[in-house]
């Protein structure tokens, strides 16, 4: 089973939410991850989060 970290929260899917999520997306795709698969935005009471993958979450902290 895949642990999600969460790497921020949103109050809407705005454009400040989408590219930190197309920011993340490029990092995906220099390790050969595919970003719909290991990036996801979960709704929640208060707006959004934004989780990444425990894989992708390695390489984008130099793990």
């Amino acid at each position: 089973m895949t642990e999600w970290i969460e790497m921020g929260k949103f109050a809407e899917l705005d454009d400040v939410a989408q590219k930190e999520a197309n920011r993340l997306a490029e990092y995906a795709l220099d390790v050969a991850l595919d970003p719909a698969k290991v990036i996801r935005f979960e709704e929640t009471e208060k707006g959004f989060r934004l989780l990444i993958d425990e894989d992708l979450y390695k390489f984008y902290q130099g793990l």
